[in-house]
């Protein structure tokens, strides 16, 4: 066999091997997050997932060696699966202000929308589990979703130099996961959510970059 050949036959496995990995992924998540809406999250085990996506205990360890692991796996893509949406709604903002303000509207509605947020967290009366992306993968995630934005804001002299960007992506994480979990009678209807976002976040958009000094009367 030529060398081309044996390259053309080792892409060919390669992509093979690749589709087959992805197929399998998505096939334990998916009985993952039914075994989450049949048991809990708590209560669901890698042996129940096994059974439920019709494969052995050890296919199912390897892509996860425990609960917490397999966990974060299905709330990591469904983050980023948010991203991916967030994009597109956010693609032709140019005010890093309403571009942070439409991302919580629209995680909030996800929120009431997507069947892992209804497992997670109930309806709108509360937290039911305790169970959500950790607080550091989110705060990576914003960041990666700001950094395009925050940039443009910066280069015309539009955000504070006292609001570095990793300090907003912590900020914004810890305050999504705060709504998200623990909706208040703030936060009940979109409009009182933008209300109550623009007094307590847009704020902080507009800090002054340099501390103003005392006048000496």
């Amino acid at each position: 066999m030529s060398i081309a050949k044996e390259k053309a036959v080792l892409r060919n496995f390669m992509s093979k091997s690749t589709t087959k990995a992805r197929a399998t992924h998505e096939c334990i998540l998916k009985a993952t997050i039914h075994c989450y809406g049949v048991y809990g999250v708590e209560n669901t085990t890698l042996e129940q997932v096994a059974a439920e996506a019709g494969m052995s205990r050890t296919t199912v360890y390897r892509y996860a060696g425990n609960r917490r692991e397999l966990l974060n796996k299905v709330l990591l893509r469904d983050a980023n699966q948010a991203l991916s949406e967030l994009e597109v709604i956010t693609r032709y903002y140019d005010n890093l202000e309403e571009v942070v303000l439409e991302s919580i509207l629209f995680l909030m509605r996800r929120r009431n929308n997507f069947e892992m947020q209804h497992i997670l967290y109930g309806d709108s009366s509360g937290a039911q589990q305790d169970d959500g992306l950790p607080l550091n993968i989110l705060t990576d995630l914003v960041e990666q979703s700001l950094t395009h934005h925050y940039a443009n804001a910066e280069s015309k002299g539009l955000v504070s130099s006292k609001l570095p960007l990793p300090l907003l992506a912590d900020w914004l994480g810890r305050i999504t996961i705060s709504l998200i979990s623990q909706p208040s009678h703030f936060t009940q209807t979109e409009e009182s959510l933008r209300t109550y976002l623009k007094a307590v976040l847009c704020p902080i958009f507009h800090l002054p970059s340099s501390t103003p000094q005392p006048r000496n009367e």
